[in-house]
């Protein structure tokens, strides 16, 4: 966005100016405001977006350097489509070769060439490509690295990408749980190797499951099956074990490489060269340099394994003990502060049981009084009834005899 002091660079502004500037802004936020949204096509977004990038690159022809990979043998508009490879990666960008410069290329062979950036479209898979136009060929050599070299390249980067496994952390996990899990080591016929391993091993040697299995280690066939064997019966680690000694070739061989990658178990080498690192090596989840240094490392992942556990469980007993000892605390007040509850509630019980019986002793004296008095009065009622009933029968008599008098003088 220009500012006014871009406008005006010595500071000099004209206050109409200013408010004209002003004015205009309000004006187009306003406008952008009332705008309906805009939609887009993806082929639209695609289309900025290519029409967006503008580099220096671009506007000019440029040289490259890397390995010309054969294409599919697409022709279109009078050129070719291949591809320009990295030397030491696996980058590499489309190539637009026209036939006549084709003709001079080969395959795998590094060549520094001439040529333009372009890009394209590709709708359908919503992606822009970069590619270069070749317009000359400046030289072609030999390669700096073999095709041999660049597969083993390449299987080094299978396995980063792949990973490498914590062999270590997995037998640490395997002794805590008491697991008990298989090591498949393969030596030589007549190495003696095994028994510097079992040596090394010391007490744990009763944890450790090792089966040793001797084959020729010339024998790249031998090799291979023999781990595709020790894979296929369930082989929870799986060793390549040698002494001293010349004649590594073996151990760089793509194959067995490419066998050791795609194992299930780990994967571990103890082949017995400092300064001779193979590829086998490299592609190892977990490589030692001398069978005696694998058989310390097992013995030392024992002992500190079950030194960590011993520590773990103190301090978990420990713990669980002050845990104990704070809930039964709580239990203790918690029964104490029920049992002063129960006293209160017993006192307040008793009170109020005693005031129960008091009302309702005193509400049967009342009652009884009443029932009392009301027998005395009907009593009192029934003996005044008594009274007026002998006077009349008194009366009756002597109103009786003066009628018979009466009758008889008459």
């Amino acid at each position: 966005m220009m500012l006014l002091c871009d406008l005006y660079p010595l500071g000099y502004v004209d206050i109409g100016v200013t408010l004209k500037i002003l004015n205009d802004i309000l004006v187009f936020l306003q406008f952008m405001e009332s705008q309906e949204p805009i939609i887009y096509s993806p082929a639209a977004v695609l289309n900025i977006f290519n029409n967006s990038i503008s580099l220096k690159q671009t506007q000019r022809i440029i040289q490259l350097r890397g390995i010309f990979v054969l294409g599919k043998g697409a022709f279109y508009n009078g050129s070719y489509y291949d591809s320009l490879r990295d030397e030491s990666t696996d980058a590499q960008i489309t190539l637009v070769v026209p036939a006549l410069i084709r003709n001079e290329l080969q395959q795998n062979k590094t060549v520094t060439i001439n040529g333009y950036i372009t890009r394209r479209v590709v709708n359908n898979a919503s992606r822009i490509e970069i590619q270069l136009t070749v317009t000359e060929l400046v030289g072609q050599t030999q390669n700096k690295y073999s095709d041999e070299e660049l597969e083993r390249i390449e299987i080094q980067q299978g396995k980063a990408a792949a990973g490498f496994r914590d062999v270590q952390g997995w037998i640490k996990e395997q002794i805590l749980l008491e697991h008990p899990f298989k090591i498949g080591v393969i030596i030589g016929k007549s190495a003696i190797i095994d028994n510097d391993i079992k040596h090394q091993l010391r007490e744990s040697i009763a944890f450790y499951q090792l089966d040793f299995h001797r084959i020729n280690l010339s024998s790249e066939a031998e090799i291979q099956s023999t781990l595709k064997q020790l894979d296929d019966t369930g082989t929870d680690i799986i060793v390549v074990s040698r002494g001293g000694g010349e004649n590594l070739e073996i151990f760089n061989k793509l194959n067995i490489a490419e066998r050791a990658i795609a194992l299930k178990g780990l994967f571990v080498t103890a082949i017995g060269h400092k300064d001779d690192v193979t590829l086998l090596q490299k592609v190892a989840d977990k490589a030692f340099i001398t069978p005696s240094e694998f058989g310390q490392f097992l013995n030392d992942t024992y002992n500190h394994t079950v030194e960590e556990a011993q520590h773990s469980r103190a301090q978990l007993v420990e713990s669980v003990t002050k845990q104990i000892s704070a809930r039964y605390q709580k239990e203790i007040e918690n029964l104490k502060q029920q049992v002063t509850n129960l006293d209160e509630l017993k006192k307040q019980s008793t009170a109020d049981m005693q005031k129960v019986y008091e009302e309702k002793i005193s509400g049967l004296n009342q009652l009884q009084q009443e029932k009392q008095t009301l027998y005395e009065r009907r009593i009192a009622e029934l003996e005044k009834k008594s009274n007026v009933n002998w006077i009349a029968v008194i009366i009756a008599i002597v109103a009786g005899l003066v009628i018979v008098y009466l009758l008889q003088h008459h």
